[in-house]
This record gives C-alpha cells, sequence and structure tokens, in this order.
C-alpha cells in the first residue's frame, strides 16, 4: 500500500504539472451526470430505474469511503476547510491575489459536499418511497405516512438537484473565464503549477492504491447487496 509523499518530496516548480485527480474519481464524477439522466429517463420504468439507483447508491458509498481512504486529493481532509478559510477565499474570489488550490478550493469543497448530501438524500428518499404499485426496498420499514412523504420530496427534490447542477456548471464556466480549466482537469486528471504557487501542498501517491481501492469496491456492492436484495 502506497503512501503520498510529503510537501517537501514534491516541491512545485513552475508550469509542473501536478497528478491530482486518480482514475476513479474521473470515472465517478463523469458517470453521474450519464446516470441522473438514466434515472430521470428510466422513472416511469421502475424495474429498470432500480438497477440505476443500485449503481447510483454504489457510487455514491464509494465516493464517501474514497473520501476517507482514498488517493490524497480525494479526501474530504484535504479540500474541506473551516469557515474563516472560505469566507478568506470568497472575499478574494475576484481579487489578482485570490489563492489557487491544485484540489478544490473552499467554495468547491463545499460544493462536492452539497451535491454529494443532496444526491444521498434523493437516493434515501427512493429508498423508502412507495407507490403501492413499486415500491422502494426499504418501504417496509416506515409508516404509510412516511413513505408518502418521502415519495413526495423524492419527486419533487429533482428540481432542486437541477439547480445545483446548474450553479455547478455556472462556476466552471466563470472559473474558465478566469482562466482556470477545470474541466480538462478532471478530464486528464492533472493540474499546472501556475506562477504564483498553489495554496494547498503538493501530494502525490507513488501508485495507485489498489488494495484500497478493492475494499472501497467490495464494502459499495456490499452496501447495495444488503440494502436491494436482503432487506428488501
Amino acid at each position: 500500500m502506497s503512501e503520498p509523499h510529503s510537501a517537501a518530496d514534491t516541491a512545485q516548480k513552475v508550469g509542473q504539472k501536478v497528478k491530482v485527480w486518480d482514475w476513479s474519481i474521473r470515472v465517478f464524477h463523469w458517470s453521474l451526470p450519464i446516470l441522473l439522466f438514466a434515472l430521470w429517463y428510466t422513472r416511469i420504468d421502475t424495474d429498470v430505474h432500480m438497477i440505476f439507483a443500485q449503481i447510483l447508491m454504489g457510487m455514491l458509498v464509494y465516493r464517501f469511503i474514497w473520501g476517507v481512504i482514498g488517493t490524497p486529493y480525494a479526501r474530504f481532509g484535504h479540500f474541506l476547510y473551516g469557515p474563516q478559510r472560505f469566507w478568506q477565499y470568497l472575499i478574494h474570489f475576484f481579487s489578482q491575489n485570490k489563492p489557487v488550490y491544485l484540489s478544490h478550493n473552499p467554495m468547491g469543497g463545499v460544493m462536492v459536499l452539497v451535491l454529494l448530501s443532496a444526491l444521498s438524500f434523493q437516493l434515501i428518499t427512493g429508498l423508502f418511497t412507495n407507490d403501492w404499485i413499486f415500491p422502494g426496498p426499504l418501504s417496509q420499514y416506515v409508516s404509510s405516512s412516511t413513505a408518502q412523504w418521502m415519495m413526495d420530496w423524492h419527486h419533487r427534490f429533482f428540481d432542486y438537484l437541477l439547480i445545483l447542477i446548474g450553479l455547478h456548471l455556472t462556476a466552471i464556466l466563470v472559473y474558465r473565464i478566469k482562466g482556470e480549466g477545470l474541466v480538462w482537469a478532471m478530464l486528464s486528471g492533472s493540474k499546472q503549477v501556475g506562477a504564483e504557487g498553489m495554496a494547498d501542498a503538493a501530494q502525490q501517491p507513488v501508485v495507485f492504491p489498489w488494495w484500497r481501492f478493492v475494499l472501497a469496491v467490495g464494502l459499495s456492492l456490499a452496501s447495495v447487496g444488503l440494502v436491494f436484495h436482503y432487506l428488501a
């Protein structure tokens, strides 16, 4: 199992390309919009909808686990900052001395957490919903009134998800105008160190941590099996 280099071992040089996003994070990121469209498109075909719901659950569980044991830049501890750091970034956002981050900046880190939480809420409400034709896998464990509440929010909350996605896309456009290519970074996995340096220390694993990856995938599959096949 590989360990990340220290900041001293990975001194940042102007123009240096630093590997930030591992391949699993990039697959997760680009698969989400496709999966959300598939879930919306199959909302009437409940059998197929549930298949995509299982994929969504597996991906979310994986991302939360990978946010703890994954590669350095994928970990929540690397890009979730306190209120003071967030506020400093916010007030300097349009200034020339705005700090630049290799990983998610403080605002981006909050958006990641909000989007993951929103997707989790959409998933959980679907698990407990009951439309009396094709009930969610966990609807039998709650009262009919709770199942109705879950169903109402499951249908309603998707519109709020679209708003959050719109904000996310708007932020990407703003950063592109300001000279930060976030889309290319998520495609290639690398970011280039600018002349001003980076606000977060560069850290790179020697090799991809396959054992931790297998553990995260195994726990994700186990959670899907438990919810959709054992408890259902």
